[in-house]
C-alpha cells in the first residue's frame, strides 16, 4: 500500500500544520492545497521536538489535525517521506511510516488521505 499514490490527500496533525512555518513548507506549499480541519482515530504522543501519532483499535481517541490536496504527489511524498524518516524499503529502520486512512473531515464528510504514523 506504500508504495501506492493514487491518493491525492495528505492528513498532517504536526510541525507540518500551517501554524507551525517550517522551512519544508515553503519548499512544498506551491504542491499542496488546505482542505480542511478534519480528524483520524488514533493517540497523539509528544516525544520532544514534534509529536507521535499511533493508530488504535477503539474509536474513542481522536487526533486532530488538517487535511491537503496534493497536486503533485510522486514530488511531495518523496520530499515528505525524507522528512518523516520513512523509507518503505526499510520499514524496520523507518521512524514514522505512511499508511492510506479514512479520516472525517469538519464537516463530517469521511475522505482517504496518507497519514504518516509512528
Amino acid at each position: 500500500m506504500q508504495n501506492d499514490i493514487q491518493s491525492s490527500y495528505l492528513f498532517v496533525y504536526g510541525t507540518l500544520r500551517k501554524e507551525f512555518g517550517l522551512q519544508l513548507s515553503d519548499v512544498i506549499k506551491d504542491d499542496i492545497e488546505y482542505i480542511s480541519d478534519g480528524e483520524i482515530t488514533g493517540e497523539l504522543y509528544d516525544i520532544g521536538d514534534y509529536p507521535a501519532a499511533l493508530p488504535v483499535k477503539n474509536g474513542n481517541s481522536k487526533i486532530k489535525g488538517e487535511i491537503y490536496q496534493v497536486k503533485r504527489p510522486l514530488r511531495i511524498f518523496k520530499l515528505l517521506d525524507e522528512y518523516e524518516g520513512f523509507d518503505k524499503k526499510h520499514l524496520s529502520e523507518s521512524e514514522y511510516y505512511r499508511k492510506k486512512e479514512v479520516l472525517q473531515l469538519k464537516n463530517g464528510d469521511k475522505l482517504i488521505a496518507w497519514v504518516y504514523w509512528y
